[in-house]
């Protein structure tokens, strides 16, 4: 008798890196735990340039977010053909998704909580009532597991979404400690090491505030005595345009290397001496354990996810959300202090192989489908 399957899903077409690139092989790792099931990632599109490699994981083209009439089809026949007994989202609100279709499917769901999120939300009296009768009481508008990335964000999901205990895993989530490690003389760098580079990673998206970043930087190397100070940003989207004609009204456009999508970002976290991190929501921040992992201190913006990684004080600095002037000072007084930025450095890099690693992350995940499906 053939497996039953677990169909993994992903937003984007298998060409597209960066963060997705460690989804993916989050998702792998997963099905390595789970040998009784045959594994299936889905993206909506192969392009025949992966930038994946997998050992558990068999891809097929098929968007499991666009549930329009085609790709129902699509969809049933993969279920019937390959005996798929779970279909895992990633970020997909009941509410986008058609539910009562996958539950005639037979098809158990499953979604890995990723999206920010501002923890003092609040809804009014009557929304927050409605969201307790809908999904407390009655439960709907819920998947059969969701799969928080963080403790904050697990706490997030049970007062402000109502999602109930019995539905909920809180499972951190982790970096490859073994791929992601500090520098060292025999790697060839991504940048000019004749500076110093502050880095900044992320979508290129508001509410990053890479502009934010841009003034601390521009004050910061306003300084003569800090004049080998560079910034490197790494991503891509909607405010790239904007934020590099910023640095150029900054006057700092010769002093920022706007580095765009890159699918290993080894090279640049290894180039660099410290991270900033300014992002105003978010639910963890990947990037922010990756530079850690890579022996970078980080001062970053104390949304849920960033104050769940960084020791305040002894692997980097967290600062009120809404304090520029605190965020540049944290900036300086690292690049002043080489001796503080590299005790910070270590005692980042052992704290996420303690408590974020990806091999937990994992073994946690797939305990939690296999019990969802017990």
């Amino acid at each position: 008798m053939a497996r039953r399957a677990i169909l993994f899903c992903m937003r984007y077409p298998d060409d597209e890196g960066f963060v997705w690139k460690t989804v993916a092989a989050l998702r792998d790792r997963v099905a390595g735990e789970l040998p009784e099931f045959a594994g299936l990632i889905a993206f909506p599109r192969l392009t025949g340039q992966s930038v994946h490699h997998f050992d558990h994981l068999e891809p097929v083209e098929l968007d499991c977010y666009d549930l329009s009439p085609a790709n129902k089809a699509a969809l049933s026949r993969i279920v019937a053909e390959r005996s798929v007994a779970a279909i895992v989202y990633m970020s997909a609100l009941p509410a986008t998704l058609d539910l009562p279709f996958l539950r005639r499917l037979g098809l158990v769901t499953i979604n890995t909580e990723e999206d920010g999120f501002h923890r003092n939300q609040r809804d009014g009296l009557a929304k927050h009532a409605a969201k307790f009768v809908v999904r407390r009481l009655l439960r709907r508008q819920l998947h059969d597991l969701h799969i928080a990335n963080s403790v904050v964000q697990g706490e997030w999901l049970a007062r402000y979404a109502q999602v109930p205990g019995s539905r909920l895993r809180i499972v951190p989530n982790g970096v490859d400690c073994a791929a992601f490690t500090p520098a060292a003389a025999d790697r060839p760098e991504a940048l000019d090491p004749r500076y110093r580079w502050v880095i900044c990673v992320s979508q290129a998206r508001a509410e990053k505030r890479v502009d934010l970043i841009l003034r601390c930087a521009a004050r910061i190397m306003a300084q003569p005595d800090l004049a080998d100070v560079r910034l490197v940003y790494v991503g891509d989207g909607e405010m790239l345009g904007a934020w590099r004609d910023f640095a150029g009204q900054l006057g700092i456009a010769e002093r920022v290397r706007f580095a765009g999508r890159q699918d290993d970002l080894r090279p640049y976290y290894r180039s660099s001496v410290l991270m900033a991190h300014a992002s105003e929501r978010e639910s963890f921040g990947l990037a922010v354990a990756e530079a850690m992992a890579c022996g970078l201190p980080v001062v970053a913006s104390a949304a849920a996810g960033p104050c769940e990684i960084i020791a305040d004080g002894v692997t980097g600095t967290l600062v009120p959300i809404d304090d520029e002037a605190a965020f540049g000072a944290a900036l300086e007084t690292y690049l002043r202090d080489p001796r503080l930025m590299q005790a910070h450095g270590r005692a980042g890099r052992e704290r996420v192989v303690e408590r974020f690693s990806i091999d937990r992350q994992a073994r946690e995940i797939a305990a939690a489908i296999r019990s969802v499906l017990a």
